[in-house]
């Protein structure tokens, strides 16, 4: 064996050392990924690749849970035979297990009848009557956690042992604590809590539903329907006051709305009282009536239609009259039948010959119209209808001869109240009573007052107003006048001004043509005395200027009498 070895060896080097870099990198990568394969085929070999999450089969009710708690966890898994849950391996299914236990929906193991589908011979009485208590219990259990609104229960129920005598056993009575699911009403709905106390009255023979207390998972005590009742009447009272309001405001308005249409807003004030019936009646009655063969006409002022049977007083169903008459000896008894009566022979054909005897009948029936009624009320009626009207009446203003309205010693117009007329009040007496539908059977009330409304403050506002305006009047008046007054000395003093300042200006004018008279005189006496006069630059331009006017004044007469018109308008 060892030389086989050796031989072997001796051979692998001289193999190996015949490779060249290449082969040898080739042949140890070859080497490497056999070794690698191997050792992952013998681990992954003895893994398991499959789990149950629970080893025990699931209720349906726990089954549907699990998996719709997996399902929103994206966690894969797969069912068999709708009992079992398969994940990946050990791990992830001990893993799950402890999530589940932390959401607190790990399976209930309840049992129920499937605690008698074994049954040892040598169970006793007090076991079997201890598992069909649990059966009970579970069955209840399983019924209840079927509901959607209930994520757990607990029931206890306790039976007492049967008596001898029915008034000396004591009543069954069980307790139960619900926890809702979550956004479940079922801790508000009362309905649904009498539902579930009904359900476990029914499964346990002897339980009556008053003696099932349940209350949810923080001892809050949800069966006490006595408040309720209170909670109940009180909201019915509640609603009842809100139709009767809703009605008395309706009718009110009607009254208050066709009043002001005619009188105005502020004229009139209505006050409505109603007494409504919220009794509720079933009635069925039968009504024999006569048989109509002509119609009444309404158009026609009488009544020209004609029933069967309208000539009897009375409205007749049956009769029957029965008159007998008997004349003879009588009645003699016989004896039993077979047997010949104790009577002498020939009396007996005597006794025949003599008897007489008479029978009348009449009987009368009546074919007439039936109608059978079955009449269920509304839910409430109007008992009564009571009515206040407040009419204001009218307010004249008092003007003197000349049309000016007279005043009181504080400045106010005077006025003068005018209260409505009989007629008025009747009329507005119908129109209430037509519109809250008066019915004199139900004693129906409609009362309606002319009464004189307090206005002082409308008519304080009023004559403030007027006096504000009377001052606005005169303000504006003053105004007026002073403004044509300043406009007229203004005109004034604009005339008397241009007027001094045009005699001015001729003033000036004439003294200014004096003084060059003056000048002209001097110059021609100068010129004829020989004598050389030197003139100022002033009075060289001035003799200048007079020189070319008069020089455009000849050579342009019109353009000279226009500039001299333009001259007088702005003077």
């Amino acid at each position: 064996m060892e030389n086989f070895f050796k031989k072997f060896l001796d051979a692998f080097r001289n193999i190996f050392g015949k490779l060249n870099q290449t082969q040898k990198l080739i042949l140890f990568g070859v080497v490497a990924l056999v070794i690698f394969g191997f050792i992952f085929l013998v681990t992954f070999s003895s893994k398991q690749t499959e789990a149950n999450l629970f080893n025990t089969p699931l209720e349906q009710n726990d089954f549907m849970r699990i998996t719709e708690k997996l399902t929103q966890w994206s966690t894969p898994f797969k069912t068999r035979e709708g009992q079992y849950i398969i994940v990946e391996d050990e791990t992830t299914s001990a893993y799950l297990r402890m999530k589940l236990g932390q959401a607190g929906i790990l399976p209930s193991g309840i049992t129920g009848w499937e605690l008698f589908d074994t049954q040892s011979w040598t169970t006793t009485d007090f076991e079997r009557d201890i598992n069909k208590r649990r059966a009970i219990i579970g069955e209840i259990t399983r019924h209840i956690k079927l509901l959607d609104d209930v994520e757990d229960v607990s029931i206890q129920v306790t039976m007492p042992e049967a008596q001898l005598y029915i008034d000396e056993e004591e009543p069954y009575t069980a307790s139960v604590i619900i926890t809702p699911a979550p956004y479940s009403d079922i801790l508000t709905n009362k309905k649904k809590i009498k539902g579930i106390i009904d359900l476990i009255a029914f499964g346990v023979d002897r339980l009556k539903p008053e003696n099932v207390v349940v209350t949810d998972n923080r001892g809050n005590v949800l069966s006490d329907f006595g408040a309720d009742d209170e909670v109940t009447y009180l909201m019915r009272a509640k609603e009842e006051w809100k139709i009767k309001e809703r009605v008395r405001l309706k009718i009110q308005n009607e009254v208050s709305d066709k009043l002001k249409a005619v009188l105005g807003d502020d004229k009139v004030d209505v006050s409505v009282e109603v007494v409504l019936d919220f009794d509720q009646k079933k009635i069925e009655k039968t009504e024999y009536l006569p048989i109509v063969l002509i119609p009444d006409n309404p158009e026609t002022p009488y009544d020209e239609s004609a029933v069967e049977g309208a000539i009897v007083p009375n409205v007749v169903r049956s009769e029957k009259d029965m008159e007998e008459h008997f004349e003879g000896v009588g009645f003699v008894p016989e004896g039993p039948p077979g047997v010949e009566p104790n009577i002498p022979p020939g009396y007996k054909e005597a006794m025949e010959e003599g008897t007489k005897y008479d029978k009348a009948e009449k009987v009368i029936n009546y074919e007439i119209s039936q109608q059978v009624s079955q009449i269920e009320s509304a839910p409430y009626r109007i008992v009564r209808i009571s009515a206040a009207v407040w009419l204001d009446g009218t307010w004249k203003k008092l003007y003197d001869e000349s049309g000016n309205p007279l005043l009181t010693d504080e400045g106010g117009i005077q006025r003068e109240y005018i209260p409505r007329t009989n007629e008025e009040m009747r009329k507005y007496e119908e129109i209430v009573k037509g519109a809250i539908g008066y019915d004199a059977v139900r004693k129906d009330k409609v009362v309606v007052q002319n009464l004189q409304f307090d206005r002082t403050d409308e008519f304080a506002l009023e004559d403030a107003y007027l006096k504000r305006r009377e001052q606005m009047r005169k303000t504006l008046l003053s105004a007026l006048i002073a403004l044509f007054a300043i406009f007229i000395i203004t005109l004034a003093y604009r005339a008397i001004a241009r007027e001094m300042g045009r005699r001015k200006r001729l003033r000036e004018e004439e003294l200014a043509r004096q003084q060059q008279l003056m000048r002209e005189a001097a110059l021609k006496s100068a010129e004829a005395e020989g004598v050389e006069v030197e003139l100022s630059a002033e009075e060289r331009a001035r003799l200048e200027m007079q020189e070319n006017v008069m020089s455009i004044a000849r050579e342009h007469p019109e353009e000279v009498a226009k500039l001299i018109r333009t001259w007088l308008a702005e003077e």
